[in-house]
């Protein structure tokens, strides 16, 4: 006997809305991974996050051949099949699996296929975020098909009605599926529906015609018969819990009660609800003029918005920054071996930076709910953050010490000490005010106000946003939050004008004098500043002075801030002609940035970083003044082509071979890896300028590594599902030469293409064509008022024009 295996089970196609938990269909047919319950790793709670009240064992579908049930799924003899007791009960041969989210096809040894999807419709994030998951089967005969699922209740009950169950159970105010439940119903021809307590029982009461409505409370098993038939799963678990007690729930609660609700909804608007999301699919997934392997590599990253993202009940809205994924049985003692945030970790600005441009183009709304949310959480005076991140400057450090030994009641005064705190920053001007969050952590806090490149990466937000959307009354309000976003670092960490590193900056860096000292805050005290305010989105990685990554973003950032200011009547303007030739100076090398350069220490790193101009991607998007010309761009990524691509790695972050730093230290594993996050954008950079080649090489290679395993679904940095490769959704605009700029209502595409691909516009979605020259567009969903290459258009659903 001969087998041919291959493992492609590491993830799969999630099926449920966004914010509201998923499961997941993989390759085998199995349902994995169920945090529908608040479970998982969506959830906050650690209690929670271990938990799982369904797994791939807990469901199952199956359908008659002849005389007898085939399991649907490419696993052993399971679901009360035997080839001993019941071989008359069988699992399949063989699927062929599609993975296209938001949609999978599978085919079963030919006779049977299956669409399973959820209902994902770009702009419309009600019918975006419903908790459903919906499975078409279609087969060469008319037979009959099962949808069976364990009660996820321990003692719980089911309801049974003709062609649905419900499931319920009585549970303490604490567990996850308090006041929940979960309901499967099938539509089809002679529709039934049962509950047994043993799988065993019903197969051998089905073959022998004497099946009854109910059997007990374990199992409920719904089905139906046809060439054509759909079952839907629906639920309804509104007690998602923060870890300080609060209950936020999901935003499906503001439209249903129960998940009996939530199916009439559905089965109401089922035509609706599948003809969008296969027309989003569609347009998606045939494309023309665009290789089908680089539509599969950006479509993949759909899945993380699906299965990484929260969407509570008052709309606050939050993307993992990585997925800690407690369903993987891999463990590498304590933690599963994808790694990632044990605790919450959402809307990381510094992974935004790379995201955000991705996700705007399917869910505009949402990515300035993020932005909006964030702007209200910047540094403020008289708060116990204040004075930490105050005194984390040396200047105000020594006053303070000074002010203390004369009164030492300042320490144990909160009043006296906020004061206290203030006179000082006003006298050093040493002012943190306007900091800007890393990251959401647990009960929707802060975790720190670290971080060097996060208010210039801030400030490349609210502008990308305001610009995309055109939302006048979005870009003043948060305007005073980006201008004190950019003033903070101005009088805090600049020099000569640019951001200015200095330790720690690293946690390379950290982790070597700790050891060094054997002391875990060894470098809180070693260092020039009492904590990371130098830290970076290589945040492992220890620069120091003058980086041509934060100081490009930080030159793009004043540049959006200036345009802002503008539009805003303020007379605010940044001077950066002379920070663009300080950077030259500094930092190029006559081919490519070094990675960073300090004046003062004479220290420098030579390697090349890969994410070097990130900024210069950003005056693109934002339709700035450009800094860099093109023979500039060609020979920096011609350089990382170079220095930091290879065949078997993909693209390093850094380009260094040598093992010690300049600050002679072990070198950071970060510096070696290739972040699949940071190709994608590389790519996007590079479509946008011309360099295919590239672009393709590096996106070939992302591909080559990832389907293997089943991990194409699945890209991992700290922790699974990560969410900085949502950038890849933005090459679709990078291909299509698309500039959007809704502030003054227009968008550019660059007529030089020839393709035929999805249409993603603020307010619509539909087909843009490319030809000799000639543009024609056509609206699937929404409606567009604006010019496209200069000609006024105003089109709606089902419109198009040819110019």
């Amino acid at each position: 006997m001969k087998y041919k295996y291959s493992y492609v089970l590491d993830s799969g196609i999630p099926l449920g809305g966004i914010g509201t938990g998923s499961m997941e269909i993989r390759a085998d047919g199995r349902l994995y991974s169920w945090t529908i319950f608040n479970n998982g790793g969506i959830a906050e709670r650690n209690e929670d996050r271990y938990k799982y009240f369904l797994t791939e064992f807990d469901s199952f579908f199956a359908y008659e051949e002849g005389k007898m049930i085939r399991i649907l799924h490419a696993y052993d003899y399971y679901f009360g099949a035997n080839p001993y007791t019941r071989p008359w009960i069988r699992p399949a041969r063989e699927i062929e699996f599609t993975g296209e989210p938001p949609i999978a096809y599978l085919n079963y040894d030919n006779e049977v296929k299956l669409k399973a999807f959820s209902p994902f419709i770009p702009l419309d994030v009600k019918n975006s975020s419903l908790p459903v998951a919906i499975f078409k089967f279609s087969s060469k005969k008319n037979t009959r098909f099962f949808l069976g699922v364990n009660n996820p209740f321990e003692k719980g009950q089911i309801e049974v009605k003709e062609d649905m169950v419900i499931f319920k159970g009585e549970t303490t105010s604490d567990d996850p599926r308090y006041q929940g439940n979960l309901c499967i119903k099938v539509i089809g021809e002679d529709a039934s529906a049962t509950a047994y307590n043993q799988i065993f029982d019903f197969w051998d009461d089905y073959k022998s015609n004497s099946l009854v409505k109910k059997k007990g409370d374990n199992l409920g098993i719904v089905s139906g018969k046809g060439n054509d038939l759909t079952f839907i799963i629906t639920w309804f678990f509104p007690n998602f819990i923060l870890k300080d007690g609060r209950r936020v729930g999901h935003y499906y609660e503001n439209f249903f009660n129960s998940c009996t609700e939530v199916m009439d909804y559905v089965i109401k608007k089922l035509n609706y609800l599948e003809e969008k999301t296969t027309q989003f699919h569609d347009l998606f997934y045939n494309a023309e003029g665009v290789d089908s392997w680089i539509v599969d590599l950006i479509g993949a990253q759909i899945a993380t918005l699906v299965k990484s993202s929260w969407l509570t009940k008052d709309n606050f809205f939050g993307i993992w920054e990585g997925y800690f994924d407690t369903s993987d049985q891999r463990k590498i003692g304590k933690y599963p071996y994808t790694d990632g945030p044990e605790n919450t970790a959402l809307n990381t600005i510094d992974v935004l930076l790379y995201a955000l441009p991705g996700v705007m183009l399917l869910f505009p709304e949402l990515a300035k709910n993020i932005v909006k949310d964030l702007s209200n959480r910047a540094l403020k005076e008289d708060t116990p953050e204040y004075v930490i991140f105050s005194l984390a400057f040396p200047d105000n450090l020594n006053k303070y010490k000074e002010e203390v030994r004369k009164d030492p009641t300042i320490s144990t005064d909160i009043k006296k000490l906020y004061e206290t705190i203030k006179r000082i920053v006003k006298e050093t001007g040493k002012d943190p005010k306007g900091r800007m969050p890393h990251y959401i952590r647990h009960s929707l806090t802060v975790d720190t106000y670290e971080r060097i490149d996060i208010n210039p990466e801030f400030v490349l937000l609210y502008y990308l946003i305001a610009r995309y959307t055109g939302d006048r009354d979005f870009l003043k309000s948060v305007y005073e939050v980006a201008k004190n976003a950019i003033e903070s670092i101005i009088r805090t960490q600049t020099l000569d004008g640019l951001p200015y590193l200095t330790l720690p900056s690293g946690i390379e860096w950290m982790r070597y004098v700790n050891n060094m000292l054997k002391a875990n805050d060894a470098y809180k005290i070693l260092g020039y500043h009492t904590l990371a305010l130098s830290m970076q989105t290589l945040d492992d990685w220890s620069w120091l002075g003058f980086s041509p990554f934060v100081s490009f973003l930080w030159i793009t950032a004043l540049e959006a801030l200036n345009e802002a200011s503008k539009l805003l009547n303020s007379p605010q303007n940044y001077e950066v002609k002379e920070l663009i030739e300080k950077a030259n100076k500094y930092l190029w090398n006559g081919e490519y940035y070094i990675n960073w350069y300090d004046p003062i220490s004479n220290l420098r790193d030579d390697s090349l970083n890969a994410s070097q101009i990130t900024g210069d991607w950003y005056v693109q998007l934002l339709g700035l003044q450009e800094f860099l010309d093109y023979e500039k761009r060609k020979s920096i990524f011609s350089s990382i082509i170079k220095y930091n691509y290879t065949e078997e790695e993909g693209i390093r972050n850094g380009s260094s071979n040598k093992e010690i730093t300049p600050l002679g230290v072990k070198l950071s594993v970060q510096s070696k890896a290739p972040w699949s996050g940071v190709e994608y954008y590389l790519a996007s950079h590079m479509f946008y300028n011309g360099f295919e080649e590239y672009a393709k090489k590096i996106l070939r290679n992302v591909y080559e590594r990832y389907e293997l395993a089943g991990n194409f679904w699945n890209h991992l940095e700290w922790g699974a599902r990560y969410m900085r490769p949502l950038v890849a959704i933005n090459i679709i605009h990078a291909i299509e030469g698309m500039r959007v700029n809704m502030l003054d209502n227009e968008v550019n595409i660059d007529k030089q293409k020839n393709l035929k691909w999805i249409l993603l516009l603020p307010t619509a979605w539909g087909l843009l064509g490319i030809n000799n020259g000639k543009i024609r567009t056509r609206i699937y969903h929404g409606e567009f008022k604006g010019k496209i290459n200069g000609v006024e258009v105003a089109l709606r659903e089902n419109e198009e024009i040819e110019f």
